[in-house]
């Protein structure tokens, strides 16, 4: 037994010799002493270049013209449109809605006999005023010669050739004459009054005949531009009351979004205005804010040119968003059903709005690390943090957190670099070629 186990000790040391000999004899891996040990990096230069910023947001189509018919007058309505559905579109004119006429035509004939009456009356007063003139004028030409012939009684009397009597008669008639006068003055006086109540009446007959006939053109609803039913509240021999909405329709021509634009991103696009808003001569056109809006559903998308209208003065507490008001144009002979159907109200849109161009420090988006960029200087990396302006598609205008930290021309790491290493040496393709 013990002569066994010597054995086993022995055939152990002497594999573990075999070992260590076979490591030692192994030959060793040739080494190039001129192998580079840096890193193969694609680059890119920081540019100098004008760049619109853009601002992207999302909003809500909806008509900038939203027509709701509202009942002015009541009735039962005799005719509706056979095409008065949701989602109906319908020309300019159409006859869409009818309630009937029958009391307010009654009430218009009342009127319009109303105004001839007033209208009579006034002519009335204008005749008297006429004929008191004709008639004062005859009775003065009358005093006139009672006068003379009182004047020649009284002489007559002074020579004893008349009785007291006659000329008592004779001054009695010019008294007479002269109440009359009087009375004609009078009455003509009162003509101005009179046809100014005239002329009042016949003010208030016509308001009423032009309030009777508004009443009937409101028992008919014409559509008033070429556009879509919207919501239809009401059926045929339905009796309506005054104030109640029938229907709605939106015009077509010119939709809306409100886009909602984070404030940061409103902050790029502000930093380029070249106007100040003055009250009363401030135009948003003065901007120069281009703007378009993007349709997306699974592959398809579509894309429509709008330009931006207005700003609204308040932010959205909750999101911290400014609404920009982008108009868009639609041309309905020109729209393709299948690549590009009209706007609809309520479709949720993107919205992208450009600003003026500004000449920054340019570089491709996917270069960005973060706040940093990865420089090659002097065949090393150099971790530069940068302050992002603004984003343009693939492209991002930058500036350096410190003076003089980025230039034009500097080159730019390209490739993601795990780990990064702030020192560690690198190099690019073209150096790459150049090594033996």
């Amino acid at each position: 037994m013990k002569d066994s186990k010597l054995w086993i000790a022995a055939g152990v040391a002497a594999g573990v010799g075999l070992l260590l000999l076979a490591k030692v004899l192994k030959p060793g891996v040739d080494v190039d002493p001129g192998f580079n040990r840096a890193r193969l990096v694609d680059v890119v230069q920081v540019q100098q270049q004008p760049l619109a910023p853009e601002a992207q947001g999302f909003g809500r189509v909806s008509a900038k013209v939203n027509w709701q018919a509202l009942s002015e007058v009541g009735g039962e309505v005799i005719y509706r449109h056979p095409d008065l559905y949701a989602g109906r579109l319908l020309l300019k004119g159409t006859e869409l809605l009818r309630i009937d006429p029958l009391e307010y035509q009654l009430k218009l004939a009342q009127a319009q006999a109303d105004r001839s009456s007033a209208q009579a009356q006034l002519t009335r007063v204008d005749q008297s005023q006429s004929n008191l003139k004709s008639s004062l004028e005859l009775e003065q030409s009358r005093l006139k010669l009672v006068q003379a012939e009182t004047k020649r009684k009284q002489q007559l009397f002074q020579q004893n050739l008349i009785s007291d009597s006659e000329l008592d008669t004779q001054q009695t008639s010019l008294l007479a004459q002269r109440n009359v006068v009087q009375d004609l003055q009078n009455q003509l006086a009162l003509v101005p009054d009179d046809r100014l109540v005239a002329v009042a009446q016949l003010k208030v007959a016509s308001a009423a005949v032009n309030d009777a006939e508004r009443r009937l053109a409101k028992t008919v609803f014409t559509l008033p531009f070429d556009g879509r039913i919207g919501d239809v509240n009401i059926e045929q021999a339905q009796v309506v009351s005054a104030g109640q909405v029938l229907f709605e329709a939106q015009g077509m021509d010119i939709m809306e979004v409100e886009a909602q634009v984070a404030m940061h991103e409103f902050r790029t696009l502000a930093a380029g205005f070249t106007a100040a808003p003055v009250p009363g001569k401030f135009q948003v056109s003065d901007l120069n804010l281009a703007a378009s809006i993007e349709v997306e559903s699974g592959q398809w998308s579509s894309r429509w040119d709008a330009t931006v209208t207005g700003i609204r003065q308040n932010i959205d507490p909750n999101q911290a968003t400014v609404g920009v008001v982008l108009e868009i144009a639609q041309d309905w002979s020109q729209l393709d059903l299948t690549e590009r159907p009209p706007l609809s109200q309520d479709l949720f849109v993107r919205t992208t709005i450009v600003g003026a161009p500004q000449t920054v420090l340019t570089v491709p988006a996917r270069a960005l690390r973060q706040s940093s960029l990865y420089l090659l200087k002097q065949g090393k990396l150099a971790i530069t943090p940068v302050e992002i302006l603004f984003r343009s598609g693939d492209v991002v205008a930058v500036v350096g957190s410190n003076e003089g930290a980025l230039t034009a021309g500097d080159t730019v790491v390209m490739n993601d670099l795990i780990p990064a290493i702030d020192g560690m040496a690198l190099r690019t393709t073209t150096a790459q070629e150049s090594q033996p």
